[in-house]
C-alpha cells in the first residue's frame, strides 16, 4: 500500500527567531546613574576635558604643562583611554537669534548688516567645513566584589536550578546585580576623582558627562551620519538602555 501526502499540507518548520536588536551589538548593558555597566561585569564612567590654547602660553608655561601631563600618565595604576572627538560646528541656533535680532531691528541700515552677517557665516560654514574638537577620559573599573562572588556561590546551585526552567531573573539575581552595579559605581568614581584631580594640577578642567551626555555621546557615537536631537531618547530606549 503507497500512502501520497500532500507537500502543500505539510506544515514548515519554523525557523528559529534572530534577535535583530541592536542592544547585541552593544558592549554594554545598562547606564545606571552616570555610569555604563559593561557585558564583561565592568564598568566605564566618562570625564569631559575643557580644551586648553596650548599655543598662547609661553614656554616656561608649556614646559610646566608638558611636565605635569607626564607625571599624570606616569601616575596612573590602572589603564585609561583617551577620546577626540572631530565634530563639524552646528550654529543652526546661532543663526536662528541672528534673524530673530534682524526682524526686531528698526535700523534699516544694521538689519541689512545682520543679514549680510548671516549669509557670510552660512557660506563660511558650507565651504570651510569648520570643525570643532571634544576631549574624553574613559575611566574603567573592573575589580571583582567579593560580596556579590560569595553571595552567588552560596546560591549557585538553586540560581542555576532556577535558570533551567524559566529565562526569566530571579529576584536573587536582581539584587545581586543591584548590589554590584552600586559597587562597581563607587570604585569608578573614586577612579573618575582622581584622575579630575590630577588634571586640575596641571590646569585643565574636567567635568563628569552625566546620564543624558552618555545617551547623546553613545547616540552620536554609533550614528555619526545623523546629527541633532533627532528624538535620541525614544532610540536609545529602543536600544534597552535604563
Amino acid at each position: 500500500m503507497t500512502t501520497t501526502i500532500d507537500a502543500s499540507n505539510v506544515k514548515q518548520a519554523k525557523k528559529p527567531h534572530k534577535d535583530s536588536s541592536t542592544q547585541k551589538y552593544l558592549p554594554f548593558t545598562e547606564i545606571r546613574g552616570n555610569c555604563m555597566i559593561m557585558k564583561d561585569g565592568s564598568s566605564r564612567m566618562v570625564l569631559k576635558v575643557q580644551a586648553l590654547n596650548f599655543n598662547l602660553k609661553s614656554e616656561e608655561e608649556q614646559d610646566s604643562i608638558i611636565y605635569g601631563y607626564q607625571r599624570f600618565l606616569n601616575s596612573l595604576r590602572f589603564p585609561v583611554q583617551i577620546i577626540v572627538r572631530s565634530l563639524k560646528v552646528d550654529i543652526e541656533s546661532y543663526l536662528l537669534k541672528l534673524k530673530n535680532l534682524a526682524l526686531k531691528q528698526p535700523n534699516h541700515l544694521l538689519q541689512e548688516q545682520t543679514y549680510r552677517y548671516i549669509d557670510f557665516l552660512t557660506n563660511l560654514i558650507d565651504m570651510a567645513q569648520i570643525m570643532k574638537k571634544e576631549f574624553y577620559i574613559v575611566v574603567p573599573f573592573d575589580q571583582v566584589n567579593e560580596e556579590s562572588v560569595r553571595n552567588t556561590g552560596i546560591m549557585g546551585m538553586f540560581q542555576n536550578f532556577w535558570s533551567s526552567i524559566t529565562s526569566e531573573e530571579t529576584i536573587m539575581s536582581v539584587r545581586a546585580k543591584r548590589r554590584n552595579g552600586e559597587y562597581l559605581r563607587k570604585g569608578n568614581y573614586e577612579r573618575l576623582t582622581t584622575i579630575k584631580g590630577s588634571l586640575e594640577q596641571i590646569g585643565l578642567k574636567s567635568e563628569e558627562v552625566d546620564k543624558d551626555g552618555l545617551v547623546r555621546l553613545l547616540y552620536d557615537y554609533y550614528n555619526p551620519r545623523i546629527g541633532g536631537e533627532q528624538k535620541i531618547r525614544e532610540k536609545i530606549d529602543n536600544m534597552g538602555i535604563q
